[in-house]
């Protein structure tokens, strides 16, 4: 009952050879092509092809032939098994089919998810970590994801898993959350879980890094939808003690989650009460290049009261040099444009202003802007090149922060032009900026 070629268990017996059928087709195209898999005897390749790690409790000399969507059925229906070593080798199988978008879809159809969710809680840890593995796979799915909006009993299941079981199903439970939580409407229903963002908060204090940011990007995806429930559990003093943490992940993570709460107005009053302009400071000289671009972002909303803007003036000098610096020195286009932001914000002031265009407006004009060829869309040097950037094929990059669209039917894909040409606009707001003249004068 097993399949060396694919390692998994979808082996069944079928009334005609497939082979037969391969053949039948060649022939009919007139096209030879040599395929171990469809001449006899089958196993026609290199010793070092094989799996070297086969699926647990399998024979490969009792394997029989037949893989298809009857399969699949069968695998489906095997979740509840009776058997324990069936019911493993059903999940297994599934979290090997998963990763094909045919078969996934086709697994979504006959409402595996239901099945999955019903498993959570199974006394067996393999069988859990691996059920929040197929979910994380079937959640970067449309289909998938709004059959497990449809079961709320999911995040419950999660929480439990986040909060009390082993480290391992801890982060792959947490894994599963930020991926549901990256769909904003998924989002809406997600916070409406009974103090999902207080165990949240309470987890991601004294937890392992690694979960603690997956926790931290959950955090902002759902502070990103509403503000209240965050600002209720204080959680600007939680993130604010997060920047102290060694781990510069950690800290970028804590700014990330202090600039949605900063879209709020209590947010922004908090700001300026714990004089966050100032304290942000010494990490835009950050040697981590996620910290900076995070300490950027931030600065562009605590910068937009009347208070921060009056207390940047009493560091005018050394913020506006440390932020310029990034803007001429630095060829990443997303530091560029928030700290652009930022000294926009600044320029509301008038001593700033002036302070500005008296020692920065000629270096604010040689500010050098990469072209498209130069850039592939990432705020970090990688080894995806061309697949990230101009030919806009996406994937989730873990670890580099990729330019999207923030709304609209293509939010996840990288648009270089339009966002070197939003960078020139902001360059050309920020000259207007330091060049305005009140109607008074």
């Amino acid at each position: 009952m097993f399949c060396p070629h694919k390692n998994s268990y979808l082996q069944l017996v079928c009334a005609m050879n497939p082979r037969i059928i391969n053949k039948a087709v060649d022939m009919a195209m007139q096209h030879k092509h040599f395929d171990p898999h469809t001449e006899i005897p089958p196993a026609q390749r290199l010793e070092s092809m094989q799996p070297s790690l086969y699926a647990p409790h399998v024979d490969i000399t009792r394997a029989r032939l037949g893989f298809g969507r009857v399969g699949l059925r069968l695998i489906n229906r095997d979740l509840h098994s009776a058997d324990y070593l069936v019911q493993l080798q059903a999940i297994h199988s599934i979290l090997d089919q998963v990763q094909i978008s045919e078969n996934a879809m086709f697994l979504i159809n006959l409402q595996v998810v239901y099945r999955l969710i019903d498993l959570m809680q199974n006394k067996n840890p393999v069988i859990r970590e691996k059920i929040c593995l197929i979910l994380t796979s079937l959640a970067n799915f449309y289909q998938g994801r709004k059959q497990i909006m449809s079961r709320p009993k999911i995040f419950e299941n999660l929480m439990w898993l986040i909060m009390r079981d082993r480290s391992e199903i801890r982060y792959a439970a947490s894994y599963t959350l930020k991926t549901l939580t990256r769909d904003r409407c998924s989002s809406a229903i997600i916070i409406e879980t009974e103090n999902i963002i207080e165990n949240l908060l309470k987890m991601v204090k004294n937890e392992h890094v690694g979960i603690a940011i997956l926790h931290l990007k959950t955090l902002e995806n759902l502070i990103d939808w509403d503000q209240v429930p965050a600002l209720k559990a204080n959680a600007f003093q939680i993130m604010l003690k997060l920047l102290e943490n060694t781990d510069p992940r950690v800290v970028s993570g804590a700014m990330d989650c202090l600039t949605q709460i900063c879209k709020h107005d209590i947010g922004k009053k908090l700001a300026d009460i714990y004089d966050l302009t100032n304290l942000l400071r010494p990490y835009l000289g950050s040697p981590a290049i996620e910290v900076r671009i995070s300490a950027a972002g931030l600065l562009g909303y605590t910068t937009l009261t009347t208070r921060s803007k009056w207390r940047a003036k009493e560091f005018c000098g050394d913020l506006t040099k440390r932020l310029m610096l990034l803007c001429t020195c630095s060829n990443k286009p997303v530091l560029q444009l928030r700290c652009m932001h930022v000294l926009i914000n600044l320029c509301e002031c008038p001593d700033i202003r002036h302070h500005m265009k008296h020692n920065w407006e000629k270096k604010v004009q040689a500010i050098k802007i990469r072209s498209h060829e130069e850039w592939d869309g990432t705020s970090e040097t990688t080894s995806y090149g061309l697949e990230t950037g101009h030919n806009y094929r996406t994937m989730s990059i873990e670890g580099v922060e990729t330019i999207k669209n923030d709304y609209g039917d293509n939010a996840a894909v990288v648009n270089v032009h339009s966002y070197l040409r939003r960078l020139h606009e902001m360059k050309a707001n920020l000259l207007y900026a330091i060049n305005f003249k009140s109607y008074k004068n």
